[in-house]
């Protein structure tokens, strides 16, 4: 039974700590995966392989996720994600020793069940968190990526050089399952025994106790503002969904940003070991400083975004404009990586493209509750979803490159001319109108 003191703060941080354990747990094997690569003789193409396989397995349960989240909760889906992928972050090592077959799978299994955060999160937000406040919910749960990132590329070479590759992943896989003790106890599903009306959004203590109605479906949920849906919108059906141009430039521009992000994330440490002869020790340090500044700027982006739109700026063109700085800012950077003469140049070019994407929380990031509030999380996830192939396609396909060509170069600069594609696009084709 949960405790009467937790509300949407409560909901807002421990959602935002899942994303953080998620993305630690994910992004470890970018730093392992030296190592490892020494100890188990791989190509370039087989680290790919590796690095890929949970990008595939991440788009097994995004549609499914968002569709049950909507229907029965958010709690439960993502309780039971984080339980279960900490479980395979722990099998991690064993599966390496088995064979890079087996890691693979498993690799490919903690995919599938770290793929119901965002929809799962996306559907709790929506649920408890006002329409002012949730620009800057999505960017504190957004800063997960940067942050998850900082977490993981300093302390994962520490615990190699302390200990061993395997203890990183046994350490990983423990937080999670700490989490969830924390979480199934004390979060309620949906809603408050103590209240369960609709109170006005000014009251910061009605806020945190905005709930849908006991029982109720998120395509019930009238919204935590108050707000009944429109009665022209559209049935929510795959067909009249795919026939938004709308969802469809959010589609691509999302594709276009997980392509860049997780090309970044997953191989900046190996080039930089490669290419500019960093060292274990030091790679995780200047790794994770373009992601610093990304754990700072996405939230604050959020804020800032949520106060234009209700000073009364229109919400398309900050929609817009956030979301073609972050693409054509990510683009101009991995273009400057080529002209770059010094380790501190590509920190700093890499800087300058972290702070730029962040803007894309107020852009392709908070576009889902706009387009659909009562279904967020299966739009969330359907979008996710095809972002996922862009995550996968990256790491993979920059594996690929690497081994046909060896040129850094061309893997950057390829992805720097998707990212125009994708600004181009969402700039032609978004919507805010609520469509669902």
């Amino acid at each position: 039974m949960a405790l009467p003191f937790i509300g949407r703060r409560s909901v807002v941080f421990l959602a935002v700590a899942a994303a953080y354990i998620c993305l630690v747990d994910r992004l470890a094997i970018s730093i392992a995966i030296i190592p490892m690569v020494e100890a188990y003789d791989w190509s370039p193409t087989d680290q790919g392989a590796v690095m890929s396989a949970f990008f595939v397995g991440y788009v097994v349960l995004q549609l499914p996720a968002g569709w049950l989240s909507d229907r029965v909760g958010g709690k439960w889906v993502l309780g039971v994600g984080v339980l279960l992928w900490s479980l395979f972050t722990m099998l991690t090592p064993p599966a390496a020793t088995a064979g890079i077959a087996i890691l693979i799978i498993c690799r490919f299994f903690m995919g599938v069940f770290e793929s119901v955060t965002w929809p799962a999160v996306y559907t709790l937000f929506a649920c408890w968190v006002p329409l002012s406040q949730r620009g800057f919910s999505l960017g504190l749960l957004n800063s997960a990526i940067a942050g998850g990132t900082v977490i993981a590329m300093l302390a994962t070479p520490w615990l190699i050089e302390q200990w061993s590759w395997q203890v990183a992943f046994y350490v990983y896989g423990v937080l999670g399952l700490l989490w969830s003790a924390v979480w199934f106890p004390l979060i309620p599903n949906r809603t408050q025994p103590a209240a369960t009306e609709v109170l006005p959004v000014r009251d910061n203590r009605a806020e945190d106790l905005q709930l849908a109605p006991s029982g109720s479906t998120m395509a019930d949920c009238e919204g935590v503002d108050g707000a009944s849906l429109s009665s022209t919108v559209s049935a929510f059906t795959p067909r009249n969904v795919l026939a938004s141009s709308g969802v469809r430039a959010l589609f691509f521009a999302h594709f276009c940003t997980n392509w860049v992000v997780y090309l970044s994330l997953a191989w900046s440490p190996t080039y930089l070991t490669q290419v500019w002869g960093v060292t274990l020790a030091e790679v995780g340090f200047l790794a994770v400083v373009p992601f610093l500044i990304s754990v700072v700027a996405t939230p604050i982006v959020g804020k800032w975004a949520d106060h234009l739109i209700a000073r009364g700026y229109d919400r398309l063109r900050i929609r817009k404009i956030m979301q073609t700085a972050a693409l054509v800012g990510v683009a101009v950077a991995f273009v400057m990586i080529d002209f770059t003469r010094s380790v501190e140049q590509v920190i700093l070019v890499l800087c300058f493209g972290n702070l730029l994407v962040s803007a894309s929380i107020a852009g392709f990031g908070s576009n889902p509750i706009d387009l659909a509030p009562s279904y967020a999380g299966t739009l969330y996830g359907a979008s996710n979803t095809l972002a996922s192939v862009g995550s996968a396609g990256a790491v993979f396909v920059a594996g690929l490159v690497l081994d046909l060509t060896g040129s850094w170069a061309m893997v950057f600069d390829s992805a720097a001319l998707l990212s125009v594609i994708g600004a181009a696009v969402f700039w032609r084709w978004a919507s805010v109108q609520q469509e669902f």
